[in-house]
């Protein structure tokens, strides 16, 4: 999956930062970009700051009960030229009313959020041999 792109979203920093440094030890061979806000991941995806080409990957962090990221996932899915998009949702909140929303949208994976340093790294690293036998 080299030379593609893959936006990862999360409101938490710190949880960003830790992606960042995990993706770029497992020498993740894509374009990385970083959304703080789903309003602002939506502006990469379909508005004025659009990510040239389109991520193939999206990995959105659910980090409270009743999300917004489902409205993102629902609006991906309803744009023709984004719901193709492969999208994994990565949580740090046990709620069966948000899996079960998210699996509805036919996201490709729904993970607890890894907080320990070696799980993180571990966790890309799985999530980066997954992307590179999949086909696009």
């Amino acid at each position: 999956m080299t030379n593609s792109n893959i936006l990862y979203i999360d409101s938490c920093k710190t949880a960003i930062d830790d992606a960042k440094t995990a993706l770029l030890k497992v020498e993740v061979q894509s374009n990385l970009y970083f959304s703080e806000s789903y309003a602002d991941a939506w502006q990469m995806l379909s508005g004025e700051n659009t990510l040239t080409p389109a991520p193939k990957i999206v990995l959105i962090a659910i980090n409270e009960i009743g999300s917004e990221g489902i409205e993102l996932i629902k609006k991906i899915r309803k744009d023709a030229n984004l719901r193709s998009l492969l999208i994994f949702v990565i949580t740090s909140v046990h709620d069966d009313k948000n899996k079960v929303a998210a699996l509805d949208l036919n996201i490709a994976g729904y993970f607890d959020k890894p907080f320990e340093n070696h799980k993180i790294s571990e966790f890309y690293t799985i999530m980066n041999d997954y992307w590179n036998i999949i086909e696009f």
